[in-house]
């Protein structure tokens, strides 16, 4: 009988001791996980706090019209480089004005009409052709209208965008070197290209639609 007792109570404290052990480790279960189960209760809450700053933002914008949503700001930007381009196309290889207008008719010279040939190649003056002082003066001013534009907008865009941007600009305003028109032309329809901000997404309405009397 003795030993039966001896044997009840020497099972009962390896049970007792094995529940023991599984708390433990219950335990140390339910602390690793504490911070997941914390992220899992806070991500609703996160997720609410950044739907109500968008509409705040939003509402801010378009209620009380201070400062400019991302389109704006890039539509801006895109037309004053359309504005750029204006300039630089009609400065690109124009055509030498008329001649006066005299009475009478006179026949030109041989050598008079070659070298007059010589001085008017398109090509020629197509690769050398630059801007005039009132020109690249509104040019510059152009250029500092972007820039003001990134400068006061950077954060509605990516630091390598600012960066190549900015350097486009600088070759724009020949502070990389010399350009011609037809160089600086060429940059434009770089950026145009490369930006993805530079392009316009069109809405899919047909142009029967906008224009009157259309289709």
């Amino acid at each position: 009988l003795n030993s039966v007792v001896r044997m009840s109570l020497i099972e009962m404290q390896f049970i007792k001791k094995e529940l023991l052990s599984a708390l433990v480790a219950m335990d140390e279960l339910m602390g690793s996980n504490e911070m997941n189960m914390q992220v899992a209760a806070m991500t609703p809450a996160v997720i609410l706090l950044m739907a109500i700053r968008r509409g705040f933002r939003v509402l801010f914008y378009s209620l009380f019209q201070f400062g400019k949503s991302k389109e704006e700001i890039y539509s801006s930007f895109r037309q004053t480089i359309l504005d750029i381009e204006r300039l630089l196309l009609m400065r690109d290889n124009p055509p030498s004005p008329p001649g006066p207008l005299e009475w009478g008719f006179t026949r030109p010279k041989p050598n008079e009409t070659s070298s007059s040939t010589s001085n008017n190649d398109p090509k020629d003056r197509s690769s050398q052709q630059t801007l005039s002082a009132e020109d690249l003066g509104m040019l510059l001013l152009h250029i500092h209208e972007c820039r003001n534009i990134l400068w006061q907008s950077r954060r509605r865009f990516r630091s390598d965008v600012l960066r190549n941007v900015s350097e486009d600009l600088a070759e724009l305003a020949g502070e990389r070197g010399p350009v011609s028109v037809s160089q600086q032309l060429q940059i434009i329809s770089r950026m145009t290209r490369t930006y993805p901000f530079m392009k316009v997404v069109s809405s899919g309405v047909p142009f029967e639609m906008i224009i009157p009397g259309g289709g």
